[in-house]
């Protein structure tokens, strides 16, 4: 059988594979005898079939569709690398059978939650470069902003999955991520060697003893330490209703514990700054100003309480919204709140499954296999629509907020994704007519001497078994070869037809 290098040669009537063998002497020739010619037969564009299927698979190692645990490579997370990315493992990185499943990368369009590259170039840091080199691929700009349905937000957190895990792209609609977080009330048990007095704070007093901090003397600020309008009728504005209560301060400037009072505080988000005015302790305002960072593990949250810890669900829009976008990176779909494509009719989301004041939770990307998640929007408070993720946003400062992603995801522990390929395969149709293929070449069957067939059988019944399909370019040159299951008997009363499937 023949193929061109470029396709099928062009058609034309198949030449017979057999001819006849004059009768001679010897004892075995039977007169007009047929004996196996030629062994190519040229196809024809009736012999070929072109198919395009979509296949579906499961993303992860070993065909794994969900993945329950996420682990990180500690050399990896102790490195400098560690403030562009941070790699996620299905199993322990130390075990054989380990393999990088998808990158966790933050970026910022100012710069925060990184420290500077280099100290004479300001707001040169790891976030920065994250958010340029994305903006260029997903927007094609560099004066672009990030919008979510409508809402801009400068950081976000970028999931690229690993190249090895998928086969061409994301398939849109079938995949669902799981985050965990802490709801918008403060714990009010003593907190025991903080370690959150952020990098902002001024000289501490070291006086021993302090009086209740009342109300007036607290100050919510942003992470730049910028003080939040209290007043603003805003859903994430954090009002304190109680006291705070410093159990000690020790000479050297450092917390022991702290405590919140109860029913004290609501909308309280991780990573907000709480500043104490330095009149507090009779020192001068500003100069003596404590700041302290909420951390996510002061955050209130019991599983199958009130106050349960937050949990978000998130997919794409693929099967809403009946238009496709399209960015530099390809197809852009929005990411909202639900399981597997299906919106989540949760009431702290709009309509579109969006975070009330955040927008949507990032795009998801098929064409570039890269989900972006909307850090403003999963810092929002549960009552809008967020899990009080806590990004750390202080300048020249390593936040770790790739990290605390991973964190996220493990408190979620679920992550089920399905990638897709549009597969191209020819069929090519190979047959044996009745008269075709029943002699063999084989010249172990042929008198060296006489150049008479051997065995008589072979002659008057002759019978082959047909392993091996070749398939040869113009130039017979083999090109492929298709082995059967099993050998196929042929002979005058039998044709044969084999399919043979060549995928691209």
């Amino acid at each position: 059988m023949a193929i061109r290098n470029n396709g099928i040669t062009a058609p034309r009537a198949a030449q017979a594979n057999y001819s006849k063998v004059s009768q001679n002497a010897g004892t075995n020739q039977v007169s007009g005898a047929d004996t196996q010619g030629g062994a190519y037969v040229i196809l024809t564009t009736d012999d070929l079939v072109v198919s395009n299927d979509s296949i579906a698979a499961p993303m992860w190692s070993s065909n794994n569709p969900t993945l329950n645990i996420f682990y990180t490579s500690s050399t990896q997370v102790s490195s400098n690398v560690q403030e562009y990315y941070v790699s996620v493992y299905q199993t322990a990185s130390t075990e054989v059978s380990a393999e990088i499943q998808f990158d966790i990368a933050y970026g910022d369009q100012v710069g925060s939650g990184s420290q500077f590259l280099n100290n004479l170039v300001t707001g040169s840091t790891p976030t920065r470069t994250n958010y340029g080199q994305y903006r260029n691929l997903v927007l094609g700009d560099e004066n672009a902003n990030f919008i979510f349905a409508n809402t801009t937000s400068s950081y976000w957190y970028a999931m690229p999955i690993e190249r090895a895990r998928y086969k061409q792209s994301i398939l849109p609609g079938t995949w669902t991520l799981k985050l965990g977080g802490y709801n918008s009330q403060l714990v009010t048990t003593v907190i025991t060697s903080p370690n959150s007095i952020d990098p902002l704070s001024q000289t501490l007093f070291a006086t021993g003893n302090f009086p209740t901090i009342a109300n007036s003397d607290l100050v919510w600020t942003n992470s730049s330490g910028v003080a939040i309008d209290l007043s603003a009728d805003n859903p994430n504005v954090p009002v304190f209703t109680g006291t705070v209560d410093l159990q000690a301060l020790i000479a050297n400037g450092t917390f022991t514990s702290i405590q919140f009072s109860n029913n004290t505080s609501r909308n309280i988000r991780a990573g907000m700054l709480l500043k104490i005015l330095g009149t507090a302790f009779g020192g001068a305002d500003g100069a003596n100003d404590i700041f302290i960072r909420i951390d996510e593990n002061w955050m209130g949250g019991t599983a199958g309480s009130a106050d349960a810890t937050s949990e978000l669900q998130l997919t794409d829009d693929s099967k809403i919204n009946t238009t496709t976008q399209f960015c530099d990176a390809g197809r852009i779909f929005q990411i909202i709140s639900g399981s597997a494509g299906v919106q989540s009719p949760n009431t702290s989301k709009n309509i579109n499954g969006y975070s009330s004041n955040s927008g949507s939770y990032g795009f998801m990307l098929p064409d570039i296999n890269t989900l972006i998640l909307n850090g403003s929007a999963l810092d929002a408070i549960p009552e809008a629509g967020g899990i009080n993720f806590g990004t750390s946003r202080s300048f020249d400062t390593k936040g770790e907020n790739a990290l605390d992603l991973v964190n996220s995801l493990n408190r979620g522990q679920q992550f089920t994704i399905n990638s897709q390929e549009d597969l191209s395969s020819d069929y090519i149709f190979c047959r044996a007519k009745n008269s075709e293929y029943n002699y063999s070449a084989n010249p172990s069957f042929i008198s060296s001497s006489t150049g008479a067939v051997l065995f008589p059988e072979f002659i008057n019944n002759p019978t082959t078994y047909i392993t091996t399909v070749g398939l040869y370019n113009i130039s017979q040159e083999l090109l492929a070869v298709a082995k059967l299951s099993r050998p196929l008997e042929k002979n005058f009363t039998k044709e044969l037809l084999v399919r043979v499937k060549l995928d691209f």
